[in-house]
């Protein structure tokens, strides 16, 4: 089928429109690389056109990399333009890049209430970046109720490709303290091919309603295991079924057992599988 990707030549959205090309799918991409505009919602509707579904991965992606007005505003008011553009092409399914940072525990910001985190974990996010994040779920969850058409919220931690992995170690063995410092992001990771096999999956699976998805890799990428680092680095939060860590002492500090009910869905690629320890 013709799919529109937006952001389609960043991080996550070049290989994303790769896998679905080579699956066999005509891709149609909307990237401000281009000169294209989310906030130009005549061409987000144009760029539309003739596809029987949307990936929306355009976004101002970090705190970082923009200011607050400009993070809502292309975020937010953009999410709702790729809607309403999905709407009038027809499409019938929008995949959505949102992100963990909804629950307002990366970068420091705060910690989880428990461990491991899933998508039940309250949505906790105070700063522009994660709010953004919040309110796009919340417009592709009220589109769904309006249209019928079905929404998926993608929700992936620190998306690495595959040269990340060298380079992470690298990093970590110049400077021991920088896997914690100055932020312990849980571990998490999830690589960018499982990524777009979740972005595949939500495309194709029987789906009503609208969904919302962690995606992590099934261990961390760490020093020592992940009770030992969560007692460590996180002090007082409780670990739900600690005991499901004494088999697989590596086992992730995020659950995406919603990924795996609603999408089928089981990241393939390790830590421990590309030589992390």
């Amino acid at each position: 089928m013709r799919i529109l990707v937006t952001g389609h030549r960043g991080h996550v959205g070049a290989p994303v429109a790769a896998h679905l090309k080579d699956l066999g799918h005509d891709i149609a991409g909307f990237d401000l690389a281009d000169g294209d505009d989310l906030l130009d919602v005549a061409a987000v509707r144009r760029a539309a056109d003739g596809c029987a579904a949307v990936v929306h991965a355009a976004a101002i992606p970090h705190d970082t990399a923009g200011t607050p007005e400009a993070i809502m505003s292309v975020n937010v008011l953009g999410t709702w333009h790729v809607l309403l553009a999905a709407e009038s092409a027809g499409a019938g399914r929008v995949v959505h890049f949102s992100s963990a940072q909804v629950f307002g525990t990366a970068a420091g910001e705060r910690l989880p209430d428990y461990l491991p985190l899933d998508d039940a974990h309250p949505r906790r996010a105070t700063r522009a970046y994660g709010i953004s994040k919040c309110l796009s779920e919340d417009l592709c969850e009220r589109f769904t109720a309006g249209t019928g058409v079905p929404t998926v919220a993608l929700r992936p931690v620190w998306v690495w490709d595959p040269g990340m992995y060298g380079r992470i170690a690298e990093r970590w063995r110049a400077d021991p303290a920088a896997e914690w410092t100055p932020f312990w992001e849980l571990g998490a990771f999830v690589d960018v091919r499982d990524v777009a096999a979740a972005v595949e999956r939500a495309l194709t699976v029987p789906l009503a309603g609208h969904h919302r998805a962690l995606l992590a890799a099934a261990d961390i990428a760490a020093s020592r295991p992940s009770l030992d680092s969560a007692a460590r680095l996180a002090p007082g939060v409780p670990v739900r079924d600690p005991g499901a860590y004494g088999d697989d002492p590596w086992r992730a500090l995020t659950d995406c057992s919603a990924a795996e009910l609603v999408l089928g869905w089981r990241p393939r690629y390790t830590w421990a599988g590309r030589g992390g320890r």
